[in-house]
């Protein structure tokens, strides 16, 4: 009989992740039959366990450092500034060894519903690391009972050395990552014939599957999550939002890389305007004998463009770095036409280039410090408007810039408006 286990690696306030990944599966109505975790995947894992997405999605939704720690511990998330916070961490760990529990204590009760997870048909378990013995704690549904669980849940979560070492039984348990961050043979030794593993790419040890027969689906984020450190309830519900992206377009439902489009949007988009989008670029480079073409033909995209062998894959990434330039909201689900306007829309609110002060910067040798690559874009796009052909000497410098350009130009067409 076929068993679906979810596995759910550790990583802190990225687990918000891991949410929007179960929402997206319950929006598939696919069924889970085990679900195993470490560390913030054993939090989750209890959420998910008891079937309780509203419970988890509150949760995340209204995360903080107030609700995970003392409130004048930290900065104000106004002044998120990395730093600070590590330096926080540091202190605590120095004065005190570490950050209390206590309110993660206070949440994890708020959530946690004993009648609802041991009445579940979803299995569980979870890893934690005994530090006063130097060895691995599993603890299955079958071990635990109401009056022990969040002892062992909060042992997994206890992150050290940014948390205290939770103590149980008199001895000091810490973080399962420092066992094993992503308990995908606990799942199998557990009876999944099947697998999705969810992994935050956080820091921690991670496992050789042992059983190769067993297929395995992974998603893991494909957009920056941030730090596992921060807690935010924007950047969680940011992280939600990637999340169910990712599951969906893993399992064909929306469209896609670091962008999510509805389905078969981009199928029709690449169909639509490949073609147009070739030849612009062919009518660009119509000129031989340049010693900057050369260099531009030695890049592997400008090779396949140009002798119109554009690949579906490769046209969706320019497309995607166009709004990737003009700093799209990464974690929306986009209709193409909406995002095609979106595109002709910030391009013709972006400022003119200063061409002599990027001329400066390029015999400087200082691209780096041009940080806002907008108006760039909009001069090549001004530049293929008007056939002017001195834009060449800046492609090798900035192609994606001067791609996204000719794909804007290639939309926009001979439309006055979109």
């Amino acid at each position: 009989m076929e068993k679906l286990g979810l596995v759910l690696s550790g990583g802190g306030s990225k687990g918000a992740y891991e949410i929007g990944v179960y929402k997206a599966l319950r929006k598939m109505h696919i069924k889970i039959d085990i679900v195993t975790g470490t560390s913030i995947g054993a939090v989750n894992g209890i959420l998910i366990a008891q079937k309780d997405l509203r419970g988890a999605l509150k949760l995340w939704k209204h995360i903080s450092f107030s609700t995970m720690y003392k409130e004048e511990d930290f900065p104000p998330m106004e002044d998120p500034v990395l730093s600070k916070v590590y330096a926080q961490y540091i202190k605590t760990f120095i004065n005190e060894g570490g950050m209390d529990v206590s309110k993660m204590e206070t949440m994890f009760d708020k959530y946690f519903k004993p009648f609802r997870f041991f009445k579940s048909n979803i299995d569980y378990g979870l890893v934690t690391f005994n530090f006063s013995k130097k060895r691995p704690v599993i603890k299955l549904k079958k071990d635990l009972r109401p009056d022990n669980t969040k002892s062992y849940v909060i042992a997994s979560a206890s992150c050290y050395p940014a948390f205290k070492p939770y103590v149980i039984d008199n001895d000091l348990y810490i973080d399962g990552g420092y066992y094993d961050n992503f308990p995908i043979n606990l799942a199998i030794e557990m009876g999944a014939t099947k697998i999705i593993a969810v992994d935050l790419r956080a820091v921690g040890l991670k496992k050789q599957i042992q059983d190769e027969s067993v297929e395995v689906t992974y998603i893991a984020p494909r957009n920056k999550i941030g730090s596992f450190l921060i807690f935010d309830k924007n950047r969680a519900k940011e992280a939600i939002r990637f999340g169910y992206n990712d599951a969906m377009k893993t399992f064909g439902k929306l469209d896609g890389n670091k962008f999510t489009f509805k389905k078969y949007n981009l199928i029709k988009n690449y169909n639509l305007y490949s073609d147009i989008f070739e030849d612009n670029l062919n009518n660009i480079f119509k000129a031989e004998g340049n010693q900057i073409l050369n260099k531009i033909f030695l890049t592997p995209l400008f090779k396949e463009i140009l002798n119109r062998k554009t690949l579906y894959n490769n046209f969706n990434n320019i497309l995607e770095k166009a709004g990737k330039i003009f700093k799209f909201e990464e974690s929306n689900i986009y209709d193409i036409h909406t995002y095609n306007r979106g595109l002709l829309n910030a391009l013709s609110n972006t400022e003119a280039i200063d061409i002599e002060n990027i001329k400066a910067k390029i015999k400087e040798k200082n691209i780096t410090s041009i940080i806002d690559t907008r108006p760039i874009t909009k001069y090549f796009y001004e530049c293929i408007m008007n056939n002017d052909k001195t834009m060449i000497k800046f492609i090798p410098l900035f192609n994606d810039e001067f791609l996204a350009a000719v794909y804007i130009y290639t939309v926009k067409g001979l439309r006055i408006t979109y």
